[in-house]
């Protein structure tokens, strides 16, 4: 009785079915070939640049308290050389990240044009 199910013109419909599917499958790898996205290589690069900024940061306000921390002991200004470099060391930090993601973004502008 299943048997019943499958004629000889349903298996003749199969023919034509894998035709127009292979026509269908032809369409579309020749829609997709003018709107393929351009290949990534790796993302090591991003996240290398997001490490030396977060680095970069760290630094900068270790590096300014330490210096402050050390120059108030120095010469006897409790908190104030210290509150000050903290800042300071914040900024140079930031202006060093955005440095590096300046460089970062110069670099991808010179590898996404055509030909380059």
């Amino acid at each position: 009785m299943g048997d019943d199910r499958f004629s000889s013109k349903t298996r003749g419909d199969t023919d034509g079915d894998r035709k127009r599917l292979d026509d269908l499958d032809d369409r579309l790898r020749e829609a997709r070939k003018g709107s393929e996205p351009p290949a990534r290589t790796s993302n090591r690069r991003e996240l290398g640049v997001a490490y030396r900024v977060m680095v970069e940061m760290i630094v900068g306000v270790g590096v300014g308290g330490f210096l402050g921390w050390w120059l108030d002991t120095w010469f006897g200004t409790a908190p104030i050389l210290l509150v000050t470099l903290i800042p300071l060391g914040f900024a140079a930090g930031g202006l060093n990240a955005y440095r590096a993601i300046r460089a970062y973004s110069a670099g991808v502008e010179r590898n996404e044009r055509p030909g380059g």
